[in-house]
This record gives C-alpha cells, structure tokens and sequence, in this order.
C-alpha cells in the first residue's frame, strides 16, 4: 500500500488518504502521525502523545468557495453573496459567485418546491414559497352602493319582517284587514320610503304602523348614512385570497403543476382574459422582494423598465394570502462546510442582521394605493349615483302606488259585484 500510494500521488487512493492520517513507523518503533491539508496543501505532523484532530475549515488559507447563483437572483437577493463574503473573512477563504454551474460548486440555494430528495442541506435565512399570482379585485359598479349598505341577511330580515306584518294586518287589521295581502305589503314599502299614503283604523292596527314607521325611520337614517360614506371611496369586488377563493375564482394554464394541485385550467390555445386567469410564482421571504426578483428576470438591468414593470406588476396583479410549499430557505453545501456554515447562519437568525439588511436597502416606491374620490375632485360624472337614487326612488314609489290603487280598484269592484 506505501508503494501504490507514492507511485501516483494523484490517484483516487492517493486522494483518500491524504483526507485522512498517515501514520509512519521506523526501526525503533517511534511513530509519526502525518496530516495533508488540502487547503493549504501542507503536509502537517500530530504529536501522537498529545493527539489533537485539526479543525480545518477554521482556515482555509485563501481556498475559494464558489456560490452559485443565476444572475436574477444575485441581482435581487443580493444577501446570499453577502452572507458567503463575511463567512469567507471568517474562516480566510476568497468568495466567488458564479452563474456557471460545474463541480467546483461549493455552495447554492435550493430553490425546488417540492419532491425533495438532495443531500448535503442545512437551513438558512428567510423563506421559500409557491404563490398564487391572481388579478387585483376590480371597482364595483356606483349603483352597488344602494344595495351594499345592507348585506343579504338584513335585506331578507326586512322583507319578512314586511311579510309578517302583511299577515297580521291581514288577520286582525280592522282597516287594511279589508284589503288584499299584496295590497299591504306594497303599502308598508311605500311607508319605508316615503311614509304612510293612507288612514288607518283601530287600536292594533294604528299601533303596529306607529311602531313600523319608527322603525322605517332608524332604518332608512342609517341606509342613508352608509350610502353617503360609501361614496367617499371606491369600493372593489372581494380579493382572492384563500385557498377555496383560488379553486372557485382563478383559472391555470393547463400544465402538470396545476393538474397536480386539481386546479381548475383552460384549454392551450384559449385565453380567458386577465381577469380570470392566475400563475404560480416562484417567492423568497415576501411579495417584495418576489417582485424584485421577478422583474430583473423578465428585464435585466434596464432599471427604467424594471420600475415601469414593478409598477404595472403591482397595480394589476397581487399575491393570495394562501401559498403552496410555504417552507424555510435551505442551502446545498459541501460536507467539509457544514458546520461553519450551519454555525454562522445559526448566528445570524438569531441575531435578526438578515431581515435588518434588506429593511436598509432602497427599494422602488411601489406600494399599491386603492383610488378614493377624496384623493380627486368630485366631476358631474361623480354624481350620476344621486341621480340613479332619485329615479329609482321615485319609479318604486310611482309603480307601488299604481298597483295598489289598481289592486283596491279590483278588488272593490270584484266586492260590488258580489
């Protein structure tokens, strides 16, 4: 074995063994215990009496540590090339970063989402996601701000309470008593809008009206309180944010990924409109700087259009609060460098310098802001709803009285005739 070893030191056995110990005696028995460091590519000698193993990779005399990194990334997650710099200080290595990838890689981060089956992974610093990207919610309708002041369970609340009403005026009023069902109920609409348009008779009958006006008046004060501030802003269609809002709502391309997820796809070739349609997103930490790093693989290094995409980006487009694979950045990383670096990153999750670092850089002024009519000056556009209101008003109030007096008129006649 000493002589394989020595007649071809560059063989793979000869490899092995300088990772390990040579061990050497001679004639009197002394022994010499022999170390190669790789790093510094010296042949070291251990007192076997006072045997102390070498921690190498606190020293490793200039050697480089390559990073890989495509070139969007080193680009926007500029803190993964930072955390290699001030390792490599460190422990007295030369950092380099690179977009070739090849055997001399020593550390990379893991940017798969799921069926992860690699070796040689220790956690990092931030997070690793798959977002949803799907259309910001559009402006509602001005004439919506009629029906939004009162969800659908008060709305349905109303009518039957006008139906119950309706029933007991049927059975025991002693003036609307005499009067058709269909009858009553369009004149306690027209009490709601515009007050009573009759006289009424009888103790219950006066009382019940008298309780339904006051309660006509709380109601329509506080509909028309919430229209007036519904209209200082412009109110939007609800978000696609949870997980059943995306299986309902958004529409994938037809690929493996959404298959995989059942979500509901269209036809290649079809195009639904940018409304419907959604995209997953590769993200890192949160939808900043996924947007950052989106726009540097779409633009390079242009910095105009990088802002002009941001902007557009975030004006139509948002991220769902649901995430698929939502789990923490983990780096590959060599064997001999795992524990200095599982140590420092260790160091540095605990110490907060990560989110600190990106809190600190400059970043484009994009925050999405939801248009307000206060923001603007009030046109006559801006009060067609007043308009819409009056009209409708006074169309109901119009058409229920037609069809009261011809209702009573009916059923007057159908009464004489009998």
């Amino acid at each position: 074995m000493y002589e394989t070893f020595h007649e071809n030191p560059n063989s793979t056995i000869a490899e092995a063994f300088r990772k390990g110990y040579e061990m050497v005696y001679d004639l009197d028995n002394t022994m010499e215990i022999l170390h190669w460091n790789r790093f510094s590519h010296q042949t070291i000698t251990i007192d076997p009496h006072n045997i102390i193993v070498p921690d190498e990779s606190r020293d490793l005399h200039g050697s480089e540590i390559e990073l890989y990194l495509m070139e969007h990334h080193s680009k926007a997650m500029t803190f993964d090339a930072y955390l290699l710099k001030q390792i490599s200080v460190k422990i007295n290595a030369t950092a380099i970063v690179t977009d070739n990838f090849s055997n001399r890689i020593a550390i990379m981060p893991l940017l798969g989402m799921y069926n992860i089956d690699i070796l040689w992974l220790i956690p990092g610093v931030g997070t690793v996601f798959w977002a949803v990207l799907v259309p910001r919610a559009k402006p509602k309708s001005i004439v919506s701000v009629l029906i939004d002041p009162f969800d659908m369970y008060t709305w349905i609340t109303y009518f039957i309470l006008v139906l119950t009403m309706a029933i007991s005026l049927v059975l025991f009023g002693e003036f609307l008593g005499r009067r058709h069902f269909v009858e009553i109920v369009l004149e306690l609409i027209m009490i709601s809008i515009a007050g009573p348009s009759r006289t009424y008779g009888g103790s219950f009958e006066n009382r019940l009206i008298t309780i339904f006006c006051l309660m006509g008046i709380v109601l329509i004060s506080s509909y028309q309180s919430l229209v007036i501030s519904f209209m200082s802003y412009v109110r939007y269609h609800p978000e696609i944010d949870t997980l059943a809002d995306i299986e309902e709502r958004c529409l994938f391309k037809d690929d493996k990924d959404a298959r995989f997820l059942n979500l509901r796809t269209y036809p290649n070739g079809t195009f639904p409109g940018l409304d419907k349609v959604c995209s997953f997103e590769m993200g890192r930490d949160n939808e900043q700087r996924t947007v950052t790093l989106a726009s540097k693989l779409a633009l390079g290094s242009h910095e105009t259009d990088v802002i002009d995409y941001i902007s557009y980006r975030v004006a139509h487009y948002r991220h769902a609060n649901f995430k698929f694979y939502d789990y923490q950045m983990c780096y590959i990383i060599r064997p001999h460098l795992h524990k200095v670096f599982k140590f420092y990153i260790q160091a540095i999750l605990e110490s907060g310098i990560y989110d600190h670092y990106y809190s600190m850089k400059s970043q484009p002024a994009w925050v999405y802001k939801q248009v307000t009519f206060v923001d603007r000056v009030v046109k006559v556009g801006d009060l067609t709803l007043l308009w819409y209101a009056y009209a409708c008003g006074t169309l109901l109030s119009v058409v229920c009285f037609v069809v009261e007096t011809i209702i009573h008129n009916e059923f007057k006649g159908l009464s004489i005739r009998k």
